[in-house]
């Protein structure tokens, strides 16, 4: 079978884990739950279709970190899902996403005996953990500390990837964000003050990120 073929085949079964595993995790937001049960099964074909399109692309585009990757964006998904939902993103799953991509790497840069890459990214996860760690201190409304602690697996697995993946990322995430509740304000949809998801912004910026490296 085909490398990519093995990697679309995960994100196709991939998806449906990804809605239950989201749905369990945020079972008291019923109402958001039941206005997304009312398109039927369209959004389980959207998760599978996008997982499966990434990871086919990850292991055509990125062979070696294949398996980080599409680890990496599955759990991404997982978490975008909740915090899209509940407007949280638990630290025990943020975690296991960091882990998991931290070991893999690891173990990828001690069979290529070059460490240059792992040693980036765990400065840019430092870096750019302590910048939102004080945004957070200082500004509340800027960063919820659950976005901290995402900042920091996001910017281990781009930093591997080069500063300009990570100043990519972080950038495209940041500008979608502001620019979407702009929007939103405009269109009276929401008021100053209201908490937006900034965890799906983060997620969709590393992940487009990866797809264009």
């Amino acid at each position: 079978m085909p490398h990519w073929t093995t990697y679309g085949l995960l994100g196709l079964l991939a998806g449906p884990l990804v809605m239950t595993f989201a749905r369990s995790v945020t079972h008291d937001e019923q109402l958001s739950w039941s206005a997304m049960a009312r398109c039927g099964w369209m959004p389980l074909a959207a998760a599978s279709g996008f997982l499966c399109a990434a990871l086919c692309w990850i292991a055509t585009q990125a062979r070696d970190e294949a398996s980080t990757l599409s680890w990496f964006v599955i759990v991404g998904l997982l978490l975008a899902m909740i915090d899209t939902v509940a407007h949280r993103l638990p630290h025990q799953i943020s975690g296991a996403l960091l882990a998991g991509s931290a070991v893999q790497l690891a173990l990828l840069a001690l069979l290529r005996f070059d460490f240059d890459s792992l040693l980036r990214a765990g400065l840019a996860a430092a870096v750019v953990t302590t910048a939102g760690l004080a945004i957070y201190v200082g500004s509340r409304q800027g960063l919820g500390f659950g976005d901290v602690v995402l900042l920091a697996p996001i910017a281990f697995v781009l930093g591997w990837f080069g500063w300009r993946q990570l100043f990519i990322g972080l950038m495209t995430a940041f500008v979608v964000a502001a620019v979407s509740m702009r929007v939103l304000r405009a269109c009276r949809a929401t008021r100053r003050g209201d908490p937006l998801a900034l965890g799906p912004f983060l997620i969709a910026g590393a992940v487009g990120a990866i797809l264009l490296i």
